[in-house]
This record gives structure tokens, sequence and C-alpha cells, in this order.
């Protein structure tokens, strides 16, 4: 009976000093993990948005998307860009379903509802194959389309495979499709909502400062195949 109650009572120790361990491991590295997603957004909408002088991760809007509107969080946080007060363009992340899970990316739209850029922001597709949708080679053939002057399928943008006009990957054709989703759910915000975000007021002192971005730690992925 003493030896039984001596094991639980050093099981139950055994078991609170791993959760101690395991709670101050997780309080060590949140922090940091929060800091390379905010620096991982704050590149990306640089890089998707048309040409501003204003600071866009400070010029913020928020909107609220109806029901039945897919492909981004209900509550969406949009980045304004202006040269002097004049707002050039705008940048949000949007999502997409790829072969491993969501594809979330930052898509930059510009004056007359074309897309001046997107930006590949997390994936879980697979190595060497549906995680080319990072390279520029794949993502820049999305700059200056719209829903107007494009091959749209269903009233979404496409890959050729499915009769729209986008190159897919070779070897990969569900990610340039989860892209291709959430590019397009992108564009259909911005043209359901665009009065409403260009009638956004300038936000006091947005003056572009660029902060140095260091390498981003990449986060394994997980091997599957498209």
């Amino acid at each position: 009976m003493h030896s039984t109650a001596r094991l639980v009572f050093a099981l139950t120790i055994t078991c609170l000093g791993s959760a101690l361990a395991l709670a101050a491991i997780h309080g060590l590295t949140e922090a940091p993990i929060q800091e390379q997603k905010r620096l991982a957004t704050m590149r990306a909408v640089q890089e998707a948005l048309p040409p501003f002088d204003n600071d866009p991760v400070a010029d913020t809007l928020q909107i609220i998307l109806e029901e039945d509107e897919v492909g981004a969080e209900k509550m969406l946080t949009v980045y304004l860009g202006r040269q002097g007060n004049t707002i050039t363009g705008v940048a949000f992340p949007v999502f997409g379903e790829g072969y491993g899970g969501l594809i979330h990316i930052m898509v930059g739209i510009n004056l007359k509802g074309e897309m001046s850029g997107i930006k590949v922001l997390e994936h879980l597709e697979t190595p060497g194959l549906g995680a080319k949708i990072e390279e520029s080679s794949f993502t820049d053939q999305f700059k200056n389309r719209s829903l107007e002057n494009s091959t749209l399928v269903n009233g979404n943008l496409a890959v050729k495979k499915d009769g729209g006009d986008l190159d897919a990957l070779t070897g990969a054709t569900i990610s340039p499709r989860g892209v291709a989703m959430a590019a397009s759910a992108g564009l259909k915000i911005f043209q359901r909502h665009g009065t409403q975000i260009l009638g956004a007021p300038q936000e006091q002192d947005t003056t572009m400062t660029i902060p140095e971005v260091g390498a981003l730690e990449e986060e394994p992925q997980k091997a599957t195949e498209d």
C-alpha cells in the first residue's frame, strides 16, 4: 500500500515538473514566434501593395465580412497604401484550400481592382512540388489580374487545366488552385467593400519607416505529395 502511494506521489511530481517545464518553454518561445509572424506580415504587405510612401502596417482599417463571403477572417484587417493623402491600394490576408491544408497569402489590390501582387504567408504544401507557389515565377502571373480581365471558371480565377488562364506547377495542380481561390476571394472582397475601404480617413503619423527585416526562420513543412 505504501509503495503504491509512493509511486503515485512520484508520478504526480514528475508530471507536475514536466508541465511546468513545458509552460516555461512556451513562455520563452511564444514572443519570438509572434515577432517572426509580425515581421513576415509586414514584409508581405510591403511586397504586395502598389507604390506607397506611408506606413501601411500602421494605417489599417477593420471591416466585417458578410456570412456569404469566404476565404478570409470575418473581422478583416486591411492595410492601406498611400502616396500623400491619396490611397494607392490595399493589402489584406486571404486563404484557399491547398493539398496539405490552407494556403494563406497576402493580396495587394490597386484602385482599378487589379492585383498589384501576392505574397504567400503560410502553407503546408509538398517541398519541391506544391511549395513552389512561393516562387516569383509562379506568383508574378497574378500581377495586374482582375475578375474582369481574367478567364473565370464559376466566377473564380482558375488554372489552365480547369479552364482558366493561370499556369499551374509541374507535378502540382492542387496547390496553385488554392492560391487562385485565395486571390479570387481577395478580389471579390475588394469588389464588395471597395467604397468603404477607399473612403477610410488617413491615420495620424503614418510616415513610412521600414524596419530591418532579417531572414525569417522557416517552419518545417508537412511531407506530402501533390
